[in-house]
């Protein structure tokens, strides 16, 4: 049975985490090193797992490819710690609930799946380690129409592109519904997440909330751009099938 899987990329799409992600680094990096992390690496639209290698080489830790699994524990349990820091200084960008809550509607109603009996998911798939993305999103208020468990998150690969099968192989098991091919369809606002969905096969929807401009994501191969979500008529329509 054919269904439909939406994974929407977190930070920059859905929200601005007022730098809480970079701050759980200087964290972890203290409580595990004892010393002040290295200037932050450029994140757009890579992994947790990948940043925090490249953070580790920078600093001058040996064999950084050896220590991250142990960084990115520390890197977990100190990810509640920045909760607050997110309700305070974190926010929800222009659309993104109603677009959220939009599509959530329509899989209550039915009219959101491929054929008209599959299931309609909504997901992440992030850069985002899991603890993080689930504080960050928490502590917004955004994870109430987001099925986290299905997610791909970006501890387990430093390619974006290798968490794409992930949530397909998690969101088939959990609904007992056949996700792939163009049935899975990335939303993000970096050419990464464009190319990770044209990797594995995916439909990509560009949203130009970051750094990036919808030529550049349309330049990336993006199946649709928006300039952002505000308009929810659109994003539906571009999220959706006819």
């Amino acid at each position: 049975m054919p269904g439909q899987l939406v994974l929407w990329d977190v930070d920059h799409t859905l929200i601005n985490a007022g730098r809480a992600g970079w701050r759980a680094y200087q964290l972890a990096f203290g409580r595990m090193f004892g010393i002040d992390v290295p200037a932050a690496p450029s994140m757009a639209g890579r992994t947790d797992r990948a940043l925090a290698i490249e953070t580790l080489a920078l600093a001058g830790v040996p064999d950084p490819r050896t220590r991250v699994d142990a960084f990115q524990r520390v890197l977990a349990q100190v990810a509640p710690d920045v909760a607050d820091l997110v309700r305070e200084h974190g926010r929800v960008l222009p659309g993104a609930a109603e677009a959220i809550r939009a599509l959530a509607s329509a899989a209550r109603d039915g009219n959101g799946d491929a054929d008209g009996n599959g299931p309609l998911v909504q997901s992440v798939l992030t850069g985002n380690m899991r603890v993080m993305a689930q504080v960050k999103l928490g502590a917004l208020g955004l994870d109430r129409d987001l099925d986290l468990r299905v997610g791909a998150y970006g501890d387990a690969h430093e390619i974006r592109a290798d968490l794409v099968p992930l949530a397909r192989a998690s969101a088939s098991a959990l609904y007992g519904a056949d996700f792939s091919g163009a049935a899975t369809l990335l939303v993000g606002d970096t050419p990464l997440d464009v190319e990770a969905a044209r990797v594995a096969g995916a439909l990509a929807v560009g949203v130009a909330s970051g750094e990036f401009s919808v030529a550049d994501l349309a330049a990336a191969g993006a199946d649709a751009v928006l300039p952002d979500l505000t308009d929810t008529a659109a994003v539906l329509a571009a999220i959706l099938p006819a």
